[in-house]
């Protein structure tokens, strides 16, 4: 694995997403007005050129139902291409996002979780909090962890 991360290739980030949530999970709204903001990072993932996957991050200010502390970031979409499952991907791109956020000045980072993916991510040090609700037909869950 020779992966190079690129934090400004929304378009490749948009293929990843559009390849995993809609054509794979069915889910109907993927893209939302954030995607185009500034201050969001769209991180995408490549093993000797080839794109395998993706991850966005934002400022909590702009996730609904959090306060605006920077120091608080909420990461999403996190999605690896069918091809490139379950060869360590997801968890180097989690950590390239971890650094990242360290970088703006981040101590904490939240998700949402699916929850087929819950262990993943409690493997990766977060915790579950709050109800488990559908985003769209999908179980998901809110997880946190100090960076």
């Amino acid at each position: 694995m020779s992966l190079i991360f690129k934090t400004d290739s929304f378009e490749d980030a948009k293929y990843v997403r559009q390849c995993v949530f809609i054509d794979e999970q069915g889910f109907q709204v993927e893209f939302e007005d954030i995607d185009d903001d500034e201050e969001v990072g769209h991180i995408t993932a490549y093993d000797n050129g080839t794109l395998v996957g993706c991850a966005r991050v934002c400022p909590s200010r702009l996730q609904a139902g959090f306060d605006a502390d920077p120091k608080i970031w909420i990461i999403g979409r996190i999605a690896i291409l069918p091809a490139f499952r379950k060869k360590g991907y997801g968890s180097a791109i989690l950590a390239e996002v971890e650094r990242y956020l360290q970088a703006q000045g981040a101590t904490s980072a939240h998700l949402h979780a699916q929850m087929h993916a819950k262990p993943f991510y409690e493997r990766a040090g977060y915790s579950a909090y709050g109800p488990i609700e559908l985003d769209e037909h999908v179980e998901h869950q809110w997880m946190s962890k100090t960076l």
